[in-house]
């Protein structure tokens, strides 16, 4: 698709405004940005149509408390939930993003070709300024109010690299008389979108760098050595192998998250986690290591859903223990994993254990195994007590260190024909499967 038909895609109807979908970390419903002048008083009567016509179910509104048409300048902007649409791939970016004059695109239905073959109309414009969430931006040609009636509440995009990145919401012309609302229109920018969310504590937008994991590629496999000359053929082994990852089939991370959701987090109900930076830097490096290991030739869509049964890697922003959670992390190992299957944290713990103690691991799986029975004592379940023993559970934090922190020496003195990355899969498959 073009970028025209990109943005096209997004843009909706609502009413006599216009709209703009956008992601969410949810498969429960996706949003709608608009402005709230748009959203009719009377919230059974909301209209919203997409780009192709199609009716989308409006589930819930978003408001602010403080919206009044008296005051637009502040709160004129709403969410729609809608029904959750499976196509959307929006990609996002602060307004504090825009450079100088930045290049922008105001897409939207103006009411004047509604009925026409091409109603969806895009201005092209540029930056004037962006001040406590608020974007003036110049539209080409000067168009008036009557002109681009209607698309209050459409997106605006700053265009990169042939990639459109949605940066904020029109709602009004710029200007106190009509004389003078020519070419100027005021946009609020996303994060006024993202605290209307978070105070409805709804489902936050998918952040734009979760388009690609070469957002991710500079922070893997930062190793906490005494000297780093040791183990630099090491980095750089694994930053060719995750760029050929990246340049060969890699599965973006949000296609990831989509796919997985909750099951990337140690603690499912914490779904903001989802958005955190921390859990992407190791989700790339959990690739390359499994790549690794496995001697894949790659990490396409094909390797996930063959990895998915045997080795998965779970996240917490939490930094206590890992140790202190071995209960909650056995139960969704049993329940992601089959028999002998590989579970790995990650966690901004930086002492983390590589492995959990032995005798606290037995006493865990014992009190998880023990079942109801017939006589007077309750007895264990041998079966699933086996299943629970054949998992590994490790800390990322913990691989890293123990395999190559603790040995940093071992690499620089390696037999000849034998790569640094050679060494760390032999010390990863000593521990993990």
């Amino acid at each position: 698709m073009t970028v025209s038909e990109i943005i096209k895609s997004y843009c909706v109807k609502v009413n006599g405004g216009s709209g703009v979908l956008v992601n969410a970390i949810t498969r429960e419903y996706s949003y709608v940005l608009t402005a709230a002048h748009v959203i009719p008083e009377n919230q059974d009567e909301i209209v919203v149509n997409d780009y192709q016509n199609n009716r989308l179910a409006v589930l819930s509104v978003l408001i602010p408390p403080e919206w009044d048409e008296s005051e637009p300048d502040r709160y004129d902007y709403a969410i729609l939930k809608v029904d959750y649409q499976e196509r959307l791939a929006q990609k996002c970016a602060p307004a504090s993003d825009l450079t100088e004059l930045a290049p922008l695109t105001l897409v939207g239905f103006p009411i004047t070709e509604r009925d026409s073959s091409d109603p969806i109309k895009e201005y092209t414009g540029h930056k004037i300024s962006v001040a406590n969430d608020l974007i003036i931006m110049f539209l080409d040609g000067g168009p008036g109010t009557t002109t681009i009636r209607g698309m209050s509440g459409g997106g605006v995009y700053h265009i990169k690299e042939e990639k459109p990145l949605l940066v904020g919401v029109e709602f009004q012309m710029d200007g106190t008389g009509s004389e003078q609302q020519y070419g100027r229109a005021q946009c609020h920018s996303l994060a006024r979108f993202e605290e209307l969310i978070a105070a409805y504590s709804s489902a936050p937008m998918i952040p734009a760098y979760l388009e690609c994991f070469s957002n991710m590629r500079d922070r893997i496999f930062t190793f906490n050595v005494i000297d780093q000359n040791n183990v630099s053929n090491l980095k750089l082994e694994l930053g060719r192998a995750a760029d050929y990852l990246i340049n060969t089939d890699l599965v973006p991370p949000y296609k990831v998250m989509e796919r997985y959701h909750s099951d990337l987090l140690v603690d499912p109900s914490n779904i903001g986690e989802l958005k955190t930076y921390e859990l992407w830097v190791a989700y790339l490096e959990f690739l390359v290591i499994s790549v690794l290991i496995d001697q894949s030739a790659g990490a396409d869509d094909a390797y996930l859903k063959g990895l998915e049964r045997k080795r998965r890697l779970i996240y917490t922003s939490n930094g206590t223990n890992w140790v202190s959670r071995l209960e909650d992390l056995l139960k969704t190992a049993r329940r992601l994993l089959d028999k002998d299957g590989t579970l790995i944290v990650a966690s901004p713990e930086p002492a983390a254990r590589v492995l959990p103690p032995s005798f606290r691991l037995e006493n865990v799986i014992s009190n998880i195994s023990i079942v109801p029975n017939q006589g007077p004592f309750p007895v264990i379940d041998s079966s699933e007590s086996a299943i629970l023993t054949s998992f590994k559970l490790t800390h990322l934090e913990g691989l890293r260190q123990k395999c190559v922190v603790d040995i940093e020496d071992e690499y620089p003195n390696l037999q000849s024909g034998k790569s640094q990355s050679d060494l760390l899969r032999e010390k990863l498959s000593e521990i993990i499967n």
